[in-house]
């Protein structure tokens, strides 16, 4: 009997009962009754448990994106390969990436406890691994496993999060997340350079094993175990590797891009064919009943100007955040053991504007005017970025920062929530994947452009802010160093200036190098003046685009009711 054939043969209030039994028995097959019961008989609220466990997790798996950075060079000085030096952060960057799109779909069919356990156990095994590692090779197989893990660690958090809490009460959950990766930036190269120094370049991958199997074990037993019920699932195995690959392809492509400019013949090879591969399998999703990533989501305007905006911020802005500690420690000249100190009035802000954006927005149920205040402390922070120069203090960097970070977090809280809340409940994992995969394209974009950009402008910038008189007092063998960066601050060349026997000879080479490095500086202020200028210009695009996003109610349901509910007035109408 169809829907319509049986609201005429029954009242109001018999259908309502009749699609009430079909919700509770619903229940009854996914196993929501039991957890529920179960809950209830123990006094304990096991939603709690489980988010606390899935936020100790994304912290692990941000942590070690973190802590790695501060212990490359003692891999590197322990394991051999220089030339293989970045290729540690980018396999990690790169099969995370590859996961992400995918994994959403994949636990809402297999499970989200099955496969949010797995990414578990998958990061430790490969955390393990990496500690082991005997060559650089096999640490970079090893990250490559270990970023799987992450991957779906990542793409998976917020789908169960979706499941646990409703729209009305998730933000302030989303934003609990998000402060996780702050705290994680500032407190990633502080463990890392004290566990380097004092234990072993190897104890920053072990420390994930102990932490992630006490998480691992106490999700097994919290952790909901709803099934989806009805017929045995039908993969998209197709979806799933044409996503993932090409996601694969485009981010391998931006990162040999920002290593070897965007005239390396490789990276327009792996752009294009990435590309190519997304388009095809773009419009082979559009026929498949169980897609990865459905193309109809895209037909919701509000989900689609949230990816837009989340991309072009990505762009902006993880590339021009990447040069702040440059800056600070070249330019200004502040000298720091850890470079994660060097952001933490960014990272503190990025905490509090998530936290307390995420609890805002479940107070008031409005994301809209947040979102617009997010955008503009994060123009007005990058604008003030663009004002620095040469003579800037620390203090005015910091103050700069902070604004910036307020609205990162407050940004992040709004989007994560409004992209859910406006696509159906069947493509709520699916958005949130597309979510988090636009979000780290962008930025992986984002870093390679401006990274392009800025050595481009450094090299023009140094061959006429460096005086080429005093470059010339300098023996050749150490003009390649003292006009680098990176060597700004390294003490080889004062040493070997200093051991000169000479005065007079000494006091000219050390004349001559005061004068090329502030040459340095002054080209590096002006070449991180453009990329802050980039990132200005693609906040301020994203932010017109933001007023453009509809304001609907904040749903009162979880993702897992509203597909209950769904599935009750289709066996009600049935």
């Amino acid at each position: 009997m169809g829907e319509r054939a049986l609201a005429d043969t029954l009242t109001r209030e018999e259908l309502a009962r009749e699609r009430k039994l079909a919700a509770e028995h619903e229940r009854l097959d996914t196993g929501q009754a039991a957890e529920e019961a179960l809950e209830e008989h123990h006094g304990i609220d096991r939603r709690m448990i489980t988010f606390f466990g899935i936020m100790a997790a994304i912290f692990l798996s941000a942590l070690d994106q973190t802590i790695v950075g501060t212990a490359l060079p003692h891999v590197v000085s322990d394991l051999r390969g220089f030339d293989r030096y970045t290729w540690v952060t980018t396999v990690y960057l790169l099969t995370s990436t590859s996961v992400v799109p995918i994994v959403g779909k994949l636990s809402e069919q297999l499970g989200r406890k099955r496969v949010f356990l797995t990414g578990i156990g998958v990061f430790l095994v490969g955390s393990m691994l990496c500690g082991l590692s005997q060559d650089m090779t096999q640490l970079i197989l090893f990250r490559g496993f270990q970023g799987i893990g992450g991957g779906i660690l990542t793409g998976t958090a917020f789908a169960v999060i979706a499941d646990l809490f409703s729209p009305a009460e998730r933000a302030k959950y989303t934003g609990m997340v998000a402060a996780m990766f702050g705290l994680a930036s500032i407190i990633g190269p502080l463990v890392g350079g004290y566990l380097t120094d004092h234990v072993t370049w190897r104890a920053i991958f072990y420390v994930n094993v102990p932490i992630g199997a006490g998480v691992l074990a106490a999700l097994v037993i919290t952790f909901p175990s709803l099934r989806r019920i009805g017929a045995h699932p039908r993969i998209d195995y197709i979806g799933a590797l044409g996503i993932g690959g090409g996601a694969a392809l485009l981010t391998l492509g931006a990162s040999l891009a920002g290593t070897n400019d965007w005239g390396y013949a490789p990276v327009w090879y792996l752009l294009v064919a990435g590309a190519t591969v997304l388009v095809a399998t773009i419009f082979y999703e559009a026929q498949e009943p169980e897609a990865v990533i459905p193309p109809q989501i895209f037909q919701n305007s509000i989900f689609s100007v949230s990816m837009l905006v989340t991309f072009i911020t990505g762009l902006g802005m993880f590339g021009a955040i990447i040069y702040i500690p440059l800056f600070l420690q070249a330019v200004v000249g502040v000298q720091a053991t850890d470079s994660g100190l060097l952001l933490l009035p960014l990272m503190g802000g990025l905490v509090v504007g998530s936290v307390g954006g995420g609890f805002l927005m479940s107070r008031t149920g409005l994301y809209k005017v947040q979102a617009i205040v997010g955008m503009v402390l994060m123009a007005s922070g990058m604008y003030l970025l663009t004002t620095l120069t040469i003579h800037s203090t620390q203090f005015e960097v910091s103050r700069d920062v902070v604004g910036f970070g307020v609205g990162l977090g407050l940004s992040f809280s709004v989007f994560n929530v409004v992209a859910q809340n406006a696509v159906k409940a069947k493509y709520i994992s699916s958005s949130v994947s597309a979510l988090q995969f636009i979000r780290q394209m962008g930025g992986t974009l984002g870093l390679a452009v401006l990274g392009s950009i800025v050595n481009q402008q450094l090299k023009a910038k140094t061959a006429t802010d460096v005086p080429a008189a005093a470059l010339a007092k300098v023996p050749a063998r150490f003009r390649s160093s003292i006009t680098d960066p990176e060597q700004l601050f390294s003490t080889t060349v004062d040493k070997a200036f200093a051991a000169i026997p000479n005065p007079v000879a000494r006091a000219n080479l050390v004349e001559a190098l005061a004068t090329i490095r502030q040459g340095v500086r002054l080209a590096l202020a002006d070449s991180l003046h453009v990329a802050f200028t980039i990132g200005l210009a693609a906040l301020l695009v994203a932010l017109a685009l933001t007023f453009f996003i509809r304001e609907i109610p904040l749903r009162k349901t979880t993702a897992l009711q509203d597909r209950a509910a769904a599935r009750a007035d289709t066996l009600a109408a049935s």
